[in-house]
């Protein structure tokens, strides 16, 4: 593997992740076919992952998507070819949408195993501070919440999942890989030429110490306990019911899965979720309320965000 895929693939795996372990592999293989040369694929443009301008419709529930791996902005995906939600683009789609005077609803429609923790509690931040009375919005899983996506769609002021959808994996990972021996048998060696005196640690070309695995944990540590208190917040349960590990610290079978995810119908025992609907029910659900008198619901309109 050249140094340069290296170099990538550690770029990406040194950050916090907020991403379902089961995508873990997925994600690192489109890095490196990408590294490798694979011709970015174009058509992936034309995919929901990307968001859409907000149409200027009388009486709109706007529906924004969040699909695809999250990341926070352009420039971190510029030569993967992999289709991705970027924050900022997510943020710019929902302000667009909650600043129109003839939006009635909000809709996030979320199909996304996580991501990079970069800007996804400045966008709860967003959701939250957008959220009226006057005008519901609704985080709808359909059919795929998972960690960031999840923590993202609890700023809304309901949480939704699809019959077949899945949500949770409330957790943050880092990933540190040693290619020391590997380059050591390439005949390869490298040197730091560094001021400052942890400047280097935590550098995939020598083991991990233990002080650089203390940084690191202690700076996981942090975002989790951003996500599970905002997780808290919005489902209205305790801090310790989010962190609880279902296997060794939960007696009454309730806490929010340590890191594991739920279907739909568990989710909702579990207070995960507020309900099961289908996206077109939920749509539905806010053109009757917003509806005037006299007014068929059929007539509402629902744009495409």
């Amino acid at each position: 593997m050249p140094h340069e895929i290296r170099r990538l693939l550690a770029a990406f795996a040194a950050r916090p992740w907020f991403l379902d372990g089961r995508y873990v592999e997925q994600m690192m293989s489109v890095l490196e076919l990408r590294s490798m040369g694979a011709v970015r694929v174009e058509s992936y443009r034309d995919q929901p992952a990307e968001v859409q301008p907000v149409s200027q419709n009388a009486g709109t529930i706007a529906i924004v998507r969040l699909c695809g791996p999250i990341m926070p902005r352009a420039e971190a995906v510029t030569d993967v070819s992999s289709p991705a939600c970027l924050m900022s683009d997510f943020q710019r789609a929902f302000r667009q949408a909650s600043n129109d005077p003839r939006v009635t609803g909000i809709v996030l429609d979320i199909y996304s195993s996580g991501g990079q923790v970069d800007l996804v509690p400045e966008t709860v931040a967003v959701i939250r501070a957008a959220r009226r009375a006057d005008r519901p919005i609704v985080a709808i899983a359909n059919s795929l919440a998972m960690s960031a996506a999840y923590w993202i769609a609890c700023g809304a002021d309901e949480l939704v999942v699809t019959p077949s959808g899945e949500v949770g994996s409330i957790g943050a990972y880092v990933v540190h890989e040693d290619v020391s021996r590997m380059l050591e048998a390439e005949g390869v060696k490298m040197t730091f030429i560094s001021e400052g005196p942890r400047k280097t640690e935590g550098n995939p070309f020598e083991p991990l110490g233990d002080d650089a695995r203390a940084h690191l944990q202690a700076n996981t540590r942090a975002y989790y306990d951003m996500f599970v208190a905002d997780v808290a917040k919005a489902r209205k349960v305790p801090v310790s019911l989010v962190r609880a590990d279902p296997v060794t610290d939960d007696p009454n079978d309730k806490s929010f899965g340590g890191g594991r995810y739920y279907g739909s119908a568990e989710a909702l025992r579990r207070g995960m979720v507020d309900r099961i609907a289908t996206i077109d029910e939920v749509v539905a659900g806010l053109q009757k309320r917003n509806a005037p008198r006299g007014r068929s619901t059929a007539s509402a309109r629902a744009a495409l965000l």
